[in-house]
This record gives structure tokens, sequence and C-alpha cells, in this order.
């Protein structure tokens, strides 16, 4: 599983389509995190212009962990990949939060 992650000043950036780097976190089937890969990105101008989002989509990631992300952005990502929001922006508290999510789900 690989889960993608905006960040910024080792954060996670408060707006997805701003962020300049992306880290994805690939885990194994137990959940654990065993390489992670930074994605260099051209953040949007803040007028819809930029693409971060089809950049990201190149990686193939099953999650993105975000805190504010524009309708239009959301638009192009759903039924591509999971969301996850989160108000965090701490990265380590984010992924985990997710996982314990994810591990929640798949076992109901």
């Amino acid at each position: 599983m690989k889960i993608a992650v905006p960040v910024f000043e080792n954060k996670i950036c408060e707006h997805f389509g701003k962020t300049a780097l992306f880290l994805i976190f690939e885990l194994d089937e137990t959940c654990e995190v065993v390489n992670i890969l930074r994605v260099q990105n051209t953040p949007c101008d803040g007028n819809g212009g930029g693409s971060p989002a089809e950049k990201l989509l190149l990686e193939n990631p099953d999650v993105i962990i975000y805190n504010t992300m524009g309708k239009k952005r959301i638009e192009t990502l759903k039924g591509r990949v999971n969301l996850y929001h989160t108000k965090t922006q701490d990265i380590k508290s984010a992924l985990k939060e997710c996982i314990d999510n994810i591990l929640k789900t798949n076992n109901k």
C-alpha cells in the first residue's frame, strides 16, 4: 500500500495544491513502513494552474492524506484514490491515524 502526504517544512502542507513535495510511504502487508519516496511537485498558482493531483497519480498511491484540498481537486481524485482528511499537521500522527482507520475498516 502507498500513502501520499503533501509536505512543507516537515509537516503536512496546509493546502494540498501548494505543496512542493510529496512523501509516499510504502507499507507492507502488516502496515509497517518499508520505503519512503520523495516526489517533487510544481505547486499550483492559486488560480487553478498546475496539476499536483495528476503528477501524484503517476506514483499510484492508494491513499492521500490531506489537511485542505479544493473541491476541484477532490473531484479529480475521487474514485481514483482514497482521500483521508486529517486536522493534524504532524506527519507521524496523521499516518498512524490513517493506518489505524484502514485496519479498523478492513477488520469489520
